[in-house]
């Protein structure tokens, strides 16, 4: 598996961190019964003065990356990412992981005294949730094992929360409006149920278009006769990813779905049943029972994250070499070259939207969701032309 600055950008980016805390879970199971946290408790803080006269790695505009430091958050990301955490010692994550270090110092530098208090404010959360499923000896447990403290997972999420809130005051809201605007099928959800007959009987033998559709025609005629719509698609819906669910795919992403699925979506009338909807797949008896379709709250706050992170991408593509002002390079034997090597540019790091990472598919996909667009390999996905999570 390799690793270059792109991929280590999904997942180390700031869109990544709302949910990264929650990745050292699978390493430790459910919280023991009957040992409860107080998550209302402020975070660990450490006051003892600590002297760092390790090397520095990397000087830029109002600042240094010492050895320590860096070597602390690269710990700090194998607590946080346990399962890619062998992968951490190479030359190429290093490299990344330091241009990341410099990028964070640099910005929460630039924050006004409320977004470093906002930013310290989010840390807080994100570990009481932490705290909330984890009991503490798991947690001093886990933390040990990466030589790191509570007081250095708070130190690195505060760091990058403020840069996060630092990034998001950037963002106008006419420039909101407008990429809303420009992009609004993007952002558009929908609470969606369907039956799936597919052009293959559950046996994997094929089926005629006229099977298939006489098959979808007798679930539509079982609905529309007053059978409830859950009940008809547990029974007979083909889709391994929602027919459990009563065919329902909830709060989703209409531009995940293969057109003739997302032309559904977009312009079905509210729990209106509809006639058999083909897709390559098969087809599909849809109700539509909610649509998000105009510019709330929540959807400002999703566009304003998605245009945060983009801004967060041109800064490291385009700025983070001019405020550099010296970096080391970790050669590929993983050890520094001479101090003051000249920077490298960055290029290709990425980022993720705050609700989610790019890697992950999007809700209600589940990886089988036949009303989804093939991916590359055959197998059913989200469509190949847009992000996931209306992202």
């Amino acid at each position: 598996m390799q690793l270059n600055h792109k991929k280590w950008g999904k997942l180390a980016s700031l869109g990544a961190v709302a949910v990264l805390s929650f990745s050292v879970l699978a390493a430790c199971g459910d919280k023991a019964d009957n040992q409860a946290v107080n998550t209302d408790e402020p975070a660990v803080t450490d006051n003892t003065a600590v002297t760092d006269n390790s090397k520095v790695l990397a000087t830029y505009d109002g600042g240094t990356i010492t050895e320590d430091q860096f070597n602390t958050e690269l710990n700090v990301m194998k607590f946080l990412q346990p399962a890619y955490a062998s992968l951490m010692d190479s030359s190429d994550i290093k490299n990344s992981m330091l241009d990341q270090q410099i990028a964070y110092s640099y910005l929460q530098g630039k924050a006004t005294d409320e977004e470093k208090k906002e930013g310290a404010s989010m840390a807080d959360e994100q570990i009481s949730q932490l705290k909330a499923q984890v009991d503490q000896a798991q947690l001093d447990e886990l933390l040990k094992a990466q030589n790191i403290t509570e007081a250095d997972l708070k130190a690195y999420m505060t760091q990058v929360m403020t840069a996060v809130h630092y990034m998001s005051n950037q963002v106008a809201d006419e420039d909101v409006q407008e990429e809303y605007d420009t992009n609004k099928e993007s952002y558009i959800t929908a609470d969606v149920r369907h039956i799936l007959i597919n052009f293959t009987d559950p046996e994997g033998n094929e089926r005629t278009d006229a099977e298939t559709l006489k098959l979808a025609k007798e679930a539509k005629a079982r609905v529309d006769g007053g059978e409830d719509f859950a009940k008809v698609a547990e029974e007979v819906s083909e889709d391994p990813g929602s027919a459990s669910n009563g065919g329902l795919y909830e709060n989703a992403s209409v531009n995940q779905w293969v057109e003739a699925f997302k032309k559904a979506a977009l312009e079905q009338e509210i729990g209106v049943v509809s006639d058999p909807v083909k897709t390559e797949y098969g087809y599909h008896i849809i109700k539509v029972e909610d649509r998000a379709d105009t510019l709330t709250d929540e959807v400002k706050e999703s566009v304003r994250q998605t245009l945060a992170s983009n801004k967060l991408n041109d800064f490291m593509e385009n700025e983070l070499e001019g405020i550099t002002k010296s970096k080391e390079e970790f050669a590929a034997d993983e050890e520094p070259a001479a101090e003051g090597t000249e920077t490298a540019p960055t290029e290709g790091t990425e980022t993720v939207p705050a609700e989610g990472t790019e890697d992950a598919p999007a809700e209600g996909t589940d990886g089988a969701d036949q009303g989804a667009a093939p991916d590359a390999s055959g197998d059913a996905g989200t469509s190949t032309d847009t992000t996931t999570d209306g992202k």
